[in-house]
């Protein structure tokens, strides 16, 4: 097992698109389609699955994470909790791929959460038939505390009692560390991309990844090996 910092994580994505010619696209679509896979092995039963969307790439992978379960017909549900122009790039590609494929999704500006009756319908009301909750909020380049909202949803993910799958680290979950920012979502399960993350070498992170399963998103060989090898 080898593991990969914050910033290795960052350095070896620019360098898969910059230096190798693997479009980010393609590494978000392969990032979502392993997810896609792993929960549908977790989840034989094929029951309900919520997505909890951030506004960044870890949302993105979440968005392509909706269309591999639909396309298998899962039951899944998209909760997207950024501006209308708070989505960009890849992320902003995938999400008006779901919009376009008569998936369920809702989607909320996180300042409206300070209107009680709103959080309450949003998330709480929603949350209810989910059996599987997938965490999309934020990823490795996470290095503060998670801000209101998303500290509440944290908690809320938490006391739900569903089995949680996060994609790529826990959010709030530090990578280098593997201590708590804040506020943290407790995972049943985490797919991360590429390798273990550094914080994961630290026993206490187990308590908020549960059972790591490394997904490949397509970077070249040669490249990993090289991240492999320095150890």
């Amino acid at each position: 097992m080898f593991t990969l910092s914050r910033d290795e994580v960052r350095e070896l994505d620019r360098r898969a698109i910059n230096d190798f010619g693997v479009p980010g696209i393609v590494l978000m679509e392969n990032a979502g389609r392993g997810c896609a896979e792993l929960l549908m092995r977790l989840n034989p039963e094929r029951k309900p699955v919520v997505i909890l969307c951030g506004p960044g790439n870890n949302g993105g992978d979440g968005f392509v994470i909706a269309r591999h379960l639909d396309n298998a017909g899962w039951s899944v549900d998209v909760r997207v909790f950024a501006k209308n122009n708070g989505l960009s790039g890849d992320a902003e590609i995938n999400f008006e791929a779901i919009t376009n494929s008569d998936i369920h999704f809702t989607q909320t500006d996180p300042a409206y959460f300070s209107h009680p009756d709103l959080y309450d319908q949003f998330l709480r009301l929603s949350f209810n038939p989910a059996t599987w909750v997938v965490d999309a909020f934020f990823g490795t380049g996470l290095s503060r505390p998670l801000a209101a909202p998303f500290d509440e949803l944290a908690a809320i993910v938490n006391a739900s009692g569903k089995p949680v799958l996060a994609i790529d680290i826990p959010s709030g979950l530090d990578c280098d560390t593997g201590e708590p920012l804040g506020p943290t979502v407790r995972a049943t399960h985490t797919a991360t991309f590429v390798a273990h993350k550094r914080g994961f070498l630290n026993p206490a992170s187990q308590a908020w990844t549960g059972e790591v399963h490394v997904i490949d998103i397509g970077a070249p060989r040669v490249l990993v090996d090289e991240y492999r090898d320095r150890g």
